[in-house]
């Protein structure tokens, strides 16, 4: 075990009491958390940031731990921060204990990237045994809100319910669900433009690897239908390392800082885009990628725009939870109305990320692609 360093404390000590705690630091988060792994950097980036912390090395160490807390009826902590190598039958089994005690079933788990390949990542995120992969020390991270999001995620049901009002109309004409019959739509449409835009597609790639150096694709963690977090593509627009400027930039946030909590990120003439980027956002190809979400059912062609987890943070309360209940889409009722309404506000937007929530099908879909087009040429270099 590594030296304790205040409010670090070893598992060895078993002095942990969640219930008492006092803060040293008024600018830490409010969470506690459990650290499993041996990175003695690691550990002290958390103690540094949380109020309140205690680490094991192995899984084995905190199933014992965790066994401690309930038998004495303490309370448990905020997240559980994974930093060891994947071993998956062990960790699926360490997942299972956790489903089965009540105290933690909904206690997020956050694990390392540094410590799983891809091959890792892709079992943990397939068969749902994971929350959040973190990358520790990346910049700008706010664990207190991004914690807060993922425990609410972990208490609803999932699938998230729907109340009696989404339910009303819910089958077309023929007697289809309305979701069977968008997502027979989707899968065809999507499945049609990827392989007829497929040359495209590699021009748009050589041109990005051209220009300038990184990855062809931008990738982002995207909050969803029912809170499901998901990897979202798009073609990559920006410089590298843009999401570090994004704090020096706010102050050209369109929207502003409003005053009841919502919060989108919206810059016109972005800094951050490149030459190819800028063409590629005002003809919407940088969307293409999508498609392959639509294909994996993770979005739909028309919904809601599916949100970073910074944004979805900020509308998960009853007044706008609502939004949360319709597809995420590519194209959506925002898209077309910002025609009339270019300076439209947060409130407005979520307005209208409810009323399609509460009215969608496939007849009003069929109207919004139709004047999808239309709205392109309104497109702000944003």
């Amino acid at each position: 075990m590594y030296t304790e360093t205040y409010p670090i404390t070893t598992f060895a000590e078993r002095k942990i009491n969640f219930n008492d705690i006092s803060v040293t630091n008024p600018a830490t988060n409010i969470f506690t958390f459990l650290y499993i792994g041996n990175n003695a950097d690691h550990l002290q980036y958390f103690s540094n940031n949380f109020k309140k912390g205690i680490y094991t090395s192995t899984l084995a160490e905190a199933i014992q731990f965790i066994d401690s807390l309930i038998e004495n009826n303490e309370k448990s902590p905020d997240a559980i921060v994974l930093d060891i190598p994947l071993n998956k039958n062990q960790y699926a089994d360490f997942c299972k204990y956790l489903e089965q005690n009540k105290l933690f079933s909904t206690t997020p788990l956050l694990y390392n990237e540094n410590s799983l390949d891809a091959g890792g990542i892709d079992y943990l995120r397939e068969n749902k045994l994971i929350d959040d992969v973190i990358n520790i020390h990346s910049w700008g991270v706010n664990y207190a809100k991004r914690i807060s999001f993922l425990k609410k995620i972990k208490k609803q049901p999932r699938p998230l319910k729907v109340s009696p009002v989404f339910i009303q109309g819910s089958a077309n004409q023929f007697g289809m669900p309305r979701f069977v019959c968008k997502r027979c739509f989707d899968i065809a449409i999507s499945l049609f433009v990827l392989l007829f835009s497929l040359p495209v597609l590699v021009l748009i790639a050589i041109a990005i690897k051209l220009e300038s150096k990184g990855p062809v694709f931008y990738t982002s963690l995207r909050a969803g239908r029912g809170f499901k977090i998901f990897q979202f593509f798009k073609f990559r627009t920006m410089e590298i390392d843009a999401d570090k400027k994004i704090e020096e930039l706010s102050y050209l946030n369109h929207y502003g800082k409003c005053e009841n909590g919502v919060k989108f990120l919206k810059i016109y003439n972005d800094p951050r885009v490149t030459k190819v980027g800028r063409f590629l956002r005002k003809t919407s190809l940088d969307e293409l990628p999508q498609l392959y979400n639509v294909l994996k059912g993770d979005m739909s062609l028309v919904g809601n725009r599916p949100l970073p987890i910074y944004e979805a943070t900020t509308l998960t309360t009853n007044d706008f939870v609502e939004r949360f209940m319709a597809p995420a889409g590519i194209t959506g009722l925002w898209q077309i109305k910002k025609k009339k309404n270019p300076d439209m506000s947060a409130e407005e937007r979520v307005g209208l990320d409810i009323s399609y929530a509460r009215h969608y099908s496939l007849l009003y879909d069929f109207k919004i692609i139709a004047r999808t087009p239309a709205a392109l040429f309104q497109k702000n270099d944003a």
